[in-house]
């Protein structure tokens, strides 16, 4: 139920009508005045493709958005978009239309079990595009068999968090004196080494896949056909 919330890049020319600046902070973000889980987006996977998924506030869309920005403030020389798209379980996907059908968050939470989640995996990654190559996909694809084959009781999705956890404590053990740090100023080599025992299969795939695929469709949308990466084509939005 919070603001969607996301890492602004320097390149981008439209700004969603809903969009708000912080009054603090290194100014690297922007939030929209409605809920991340009602805030959809145009996405890829490898599985699956092109899919819809929603943009939920995550720490290092705009720690990232940071980490990689010359420059300070609201009009720095540079800084990238960096977003957190997610789509859940189909079961998931329900409870959130119930949600906001009945304009209230249910009362009663489920965690699925061991015996209710018979299939599937996890794909989490980082999907780097508008590069030479228009787009990169690098991630876990850890399965709900793999996962418990290493560690029973968990889920997939569980798992590769809980990884992250163990190869932060092991790197803190490691750099007792590095004081307080982002997870982006972090040895990433050396977190992978702690977690890929964890994480399955971790694989890149290239895709020519763009946001603007099979657009625009049978009715007009606002959308930039001159700029595929432009946040515009990646938010699901009204025409103007």
């Amino acid at each position: 139920m919070q603001p969607a919330e996301l890492g602004w890049g320097t390149h981008e020319k439209w700004m969603p009508p809903s969009a708000r600046r912080h009054e603090k902070g290194c100014q690297a973000a922007i939030f929209l005045m409605q809920p991340g889980a009602d805030t959809r987006l145009y996405s890829w996977c490898p599985t699956p493709g092109p899919q819809f998924a929603w943009l939920v506030t995550h720490n290092e869309s705009i720690s990232i958005a940071d980490y990689f920005t010359v420059g300070e403030g609201a009009q720095p020389d540079y800084r990238p978009t960096c977003h957190y798209a997610y789509h859940p379980a189909n079961n998931a996907v329900l409870s959130l239309i119930e949600m906001f059908g009945s304009g209230k968050p249910q009362e009663k939470h489920h965690i699925l079990d061991e015996a209710e989640i018979v299939n599937g995996k996890d794909e989490l990654g980082v999907l780097l595009f508008g590069h030479a190559k228009n787009a990169y996909w690098y991630g876990s694809q850890l399965s709900i068999e793999e996962t418990r084959a290493l560690a029973p009781y968990q889920n997939a999705t569980g798992l590769q968090v809980t990884s992250a956890v163990l190869a932060g404590m092991v790197w803190a053990l490691e750099n007792p004196n590095a004081g307080i740090v982002e997870a982006d100023e972090m040895d990433f080599a050396r977190c992978l080494e702690v977690q890929k025992p964890y994480l399955g299969p971790v694989k890149g795939y290239y895709t020519d896949w763009t946001p603007l695929q099979g657009r625009p469709g049978l009715f007009p949308e606002d959308i930039d056909p001159e700029d595929p990466w432009q946040f515009r084509n990646i938010l699901v939005h009204p025409a103007a």
